[in-house]
C-alpha cells in the first residue's frame, strides 16, 4: 500500500517572516519627553488587576498582557511599556475610595490643604479628576466649594450621585474640559489623587487643565512615589491602571511643557510611599524650599542611575522566590493560608510568585463589589471577611495583600480574635 503523496502549499498561510528592520518592535519612547527608554522589571504576562471575574468567566479565555517597567534616559520617568486599552481597564472597575477609614481620611485632607493655599471659600470652584464615590469632593463641604467630579467607572459614579456629589461620567481631557468650562466657569483647584499615574492620554489631559485651571489656580496630583518603590523594594504596585511610576525630574519636566511649574510638595508613607505634587501657572505661588529638596533626594539617591534600577529589580526577584518559598513550605506542612484584600495588586503578586487556589484557599474582603468573585489571573475566589472569623478550619497564615492599611486592618483582625501568621509581600 503507497502512502499518498503529500502537497504542501506553496506560500506559508501562517504569520510573515520578517522581511527588514521595520517589521521590529518598536522601541518604547517615553511619554513625557518622547525620548529613548532601556528595558527594566519584567512581571511576565498579567491580567488586568481589576476585572474581577465571576464564576461563568471562569469558563471563558482570559488575556493577558506585558507587564515590564522602561526608563526614560533623558527625563528620569519609569513607566510600562504596553498600555492596555483604557476601554478595557475600566469596563468594570470595582474600586471604591471610601472603602478603608485609611484612604478615606487621607483623600479628604486635600480639600483642606487647598482650601488654605488657595483661599477656596464659597466663591469658588473645585473638580476632581477620577473623582470615583465622591469621597474627595466631600471635604470641600464645610468651605462651601462649588464641586464637579470626572470620572469614566459607571458605578462609582452612580455611588457619588446618590450621595449628593455633581459628576459627570467619562474620561477628563481637553473636549471634557471645554464643556467644563462653558457650564462652570474656570477652576480655582484642580485635583487628581491616585489616578494622575493611570492616564493614557497624558497630553489631552495636562491640555484640559490649562484650559480649565484659572491664571490664579492650583493643580494638586497625588502618585505612589517612585523613590519609595525602590526604596523600600514594592513592586506590586505595578498593575495595568498605574501607566507610569513618577518622581519629582519628570513630573517638572512635564509641567513645564504647559506653562505650569511645581511650588510645592508633601511625602506620606500611605500606599507604601507617596507624594502630593502642587503646581501653578509659572509666578503664580512661591516656591516652597520642599520642592528643591525633593529633587536633591532622587539625586542623591542616584534613582536615575541604571545600575540603581537594575539592582532594585534583582531585589524584586529575591522577592518573589521568598515568598513562594514561604507559602508553599506551609502548605506542604499542612498548615492553611488565605488572602487578606482582593485590590489589583493581589493579582499581581499571585500571577508573579504563581499563587494559585492550589496553595491560597480564598482571599478576604469587605469590598462588596469584589465578594463572591474571583481574582483575576490566579482564579482564587474572594470571600467576605467574616469567613476568617466562622471557617471551621482557620487559616494559619494569610498573606496581606492590602499590606498598605496593615495599621488599620491586622488591630481589627487581631481584636476579633483571629490569631494566624500575617505574611507582607
Amino acid at each position: 500500500m503507497t502512502t499518498p503523496e503529500i502537497k504542501l502549499p506553496k506560500k506559508s498561510k501562517g504569520l510573515p517572516a520578517r522581511r527588514n528592520l521595520t517589521d521590529r518592535v518598536p522601541a518604547v519612547r517615553c511619554k513625557i519627553c518622547g525620548g529613548k527608554t532601556y528595558a527594566g522589571l519584567d512581571l511576565g504576562a498579567q491580567p488586568v488587576g481589576d476585572l474581577i471575574l465571576t464564576r461563568a468567566d471562569l469558563r471563558k479565555p482570559e488575556t493577558f498582557y506585558p507587564m515590564q517597567l522602561f526608563h526614560c534616559v533623558d527625563c528620569g520617568l519609569t513607566q510600562l511599556g504596553y498600555i492596555v486599552n483604557p476601554a478595557v481597564v475600566y469596563k468594570y472597575f470595582p474600586f471604591v475610595s471610601g472603602t478603608t477609614q485609611t484612604a478615606t481620611k487621607h483623600l479628604q485632607t486635600i480639600p483642606g490643604e487647598l482650601a488654605q493655599l488657595g483661599g477656596l471659600g464659597p466663591q469658588s470652584f473645585a473638580l476632581d479628576i477620577g473623582s470615583n464615590d465622591g469621597t474627595l469632593l466631600k471635604a470641600y463641604r464645610p468651605f462651601g466649594v462649588k464641586t464637579l467630579g470626572v470620572d469614566p467607572s459607571a458605578i462609582p459614579v452612580q455611588m457619588a450621585i446618590e450621595a449628593g456629589v455633581p459628576t459627570v461620567h467619562g474620561f477628563f481631557n481637553e473636549d471634557t474640559a471645554k464643556v467644563i468650562r462653558e457650564e462652570h466657569g474656570q477652576a480655582d483647584a484642580i485635583s487628581a489623587a491616585g489616578v494622575f499615574a493611570h492616564i493614557a492620554d497624558l497630553s489631552g489631559v495636562m491640555r484640559g487643565i490649562q484650559l480649565l485651571l484659572k491664571p490664579t489656580g492650583i493643580f494638586v496630583s497625588e502618585n505612589q512615589y517612585w523613590l519609595d518603590m525602590v526604596l523600600t523594594g514594592h513592586y506590586d504596585n505595578m498593575f495595568h491602571q498605574h501607566l507610569r511610576y513618577y518622581s519629582l525630574r519628570p513630573l517638572t519636566r512635564l509641567f513645564a511643557k504647559y506653562g505650569l511649574q511645581v511650588f510645592d510638595v508633601r511625602r506620606s508613607e500611605v500606599h507604601g510611599g507617596s507624594f502630593r505634587v502642587f503646581a501653578c501657572f509659572a509666578g503664580a505661588h512661591p516656591i516652597h524650599p520642599r520642592v528643591g529638596e525633593l529633587i536633591a533626594a532622587e539625586e542623591q539617591a542616584r534613582l536615575y542611575d541604571p545600575a540603581t534600577t537594575a539592582a532594585w529589580a534583582q531585589s524584586i526577584e529575591q522577592r518573589r522566590r521568598e515568598l513562594h518559598d514561604k507559602v508553599w513550605s506551609l502548605v506542604r506542612a499542612g498548615k492553611k493560608v488565605i488572602g487578606i484584600g482582593a485590590p489589583a495588586k493581589a493579582a499581581t503578586v499571585c500571577s508573579y510568585c504563581r499563587l494559585g487556589p492550589e496553595v491560597i484557599d480564598y482571599i478576604t474582603e469587605i469590598n462588596p463589589l469584589r465578594v463572591g468573585k474571583y481574582l483575576p489571573g490566579a482564579h482564587i475566589p474572594i470571600v467576605d471577611e467574616e469567613l476568617m472569623f466562622t471557617d471551621p478550619r482557620p487559616a494559619d497564615a494569610a498573606i496581606l495583600f492590602a499590606w498598605n492599611y496593615y495599621d488599620e486592618t491586622v488591630p481589627k483582625l487581631r481584636a476579633r480574635g483571629w490569631t494566624g501568621e500575617v505574611i507582607c509581600p
